[in-house]
């Protein structure tokens, strides 16, 4: 049985009025014993750049800069190690945030970061691309991607899986993604629902061809997901009601089915394409989030090459 986070990583960006990051991790702790890592990057690039600035001189600013965002989250820490909650702080120097992520990660090794969505427009360009899709990519732990201070209770939660996974490796990691939804529903006070699409065959031409049907090849593509999905969920003990096999594109129909539900959140799985063409496009789980009205939690599978 899959075990809830016990060490969670925290970005708290900057100063804010309300840490929703923060937020959603006190309200995991009210129900599992939890250990927190705040962690805060710091950049400043006319203290790291400019040519006037003697190498000391710089060295006491970055130093002083460090410093005052480590008080500032001392201050946050007081009231969260009131609730009985264990918390460490950290604050790194460096321009990327997905960077400093990286290597808080290797550093303290959380099995979950939780970082607020976010406010910045999604863009395809590589070179300007949102840190949040960085960290689709890059984030070697499960990241939970927030938006609201509170989570609605009751609300389901949406599993996103690929029924017609032909490998053990893929199979595996459906069910990872089931189990962690399944946890989150434990919170939620709602069903967790499975979602799976796909695409059937577009033959313009099908029509010309004596004896096709396209009608029965796409009930053919619907039973086989069908079949493949109840043999997947089966030891989960998810309602047949919960059940959403959709024809069409991941990124259009996911989100569409997470709004139809009220979901909460959509727990999904990312894997990053080489290459310039996933630099360019993104993936299923960037164009997904692009268009979620609501949280989403990434998980990478395990020996990923992303």
């Amino acid at each position: 049985m899959m075990k809830f986070p016990q060490h969670i990583l925290v970005i708290v960006g900057g100063k804010r009025n309300e840490h929703i990051a923060l937020n959603r991790a006190i309200q995991l702790a009210q129900f599992y014993d939890i250990k927190l890592h705040l962690l805060s990057c710091v950049y400043d690039p006319g203290t790291d750049l400019s040519p006037l600035i003697s190498q000391e001189h710089r060295k006491t600013l970055k130093q002083e800069m460090m410093d005052n965002r480590l008080a500032y989250l001392e201050q946050l820490k007081k009231p969260v190690e009131a609730k009985g909650i264990q918390v460490t702080t950290q604050v790194i120097w460096h321009r990327k945030i997905q960077k400093a992520v990286m290597r808080a990660c290797s550093e303290v090794n959380p099995d979950l970061v939780i970082k607020r969505i976010s406010d910045k427009a999604p863009s395809l360009n590589p070179f300007t691309m949102p840190v949040d899709w960085q960290l689709l990519r890059k984030c070697p732990a499960p990241l939970l991607l927030v938006k609201d201070l509170d989570w609605k209770i009751p609300s389901p939660v949406l599993a996103a899986v690929d029924a017609a996974a032909e490998t053990a490796q893929e199979t595996s990691f459906n069910h990872q993604i089931i189990s962690y939804a399944k946890l989150l529903s434990r919170l939620t006070d709602d069903p967790t629902h499975v979602v799976t699409t796909h695409i059937t065959p577009s033959l313009d031409n099908a029509t010309t061809i004596p004896g096709f049907d396209l009608e029965s090849l796409k009930n053919e593509v619907n039973d086989f997901n069908q079949q493949k999905l109840d043999a997947l969920v089966a030891d989960h003990n998810v309602s047949n009601d919960c059940l959403h096999i959709i024809e069409g594109l991941a990124e259009d129909r996911i989100p569409q089915l997470a709004q139809q539900i009220g979901a909460q959140i959509v727990v999904m799985g990312t894997v990053c394409r080489a290459g310039l063409t996933g630099a360019f496009m993104g993936n299923t789980a960037e164009r997904v989030l692009t268009q979620l009205q609501c949280e989403v939690l990434a998980l990478k599978p395990p020996k990923s090459d992303a």
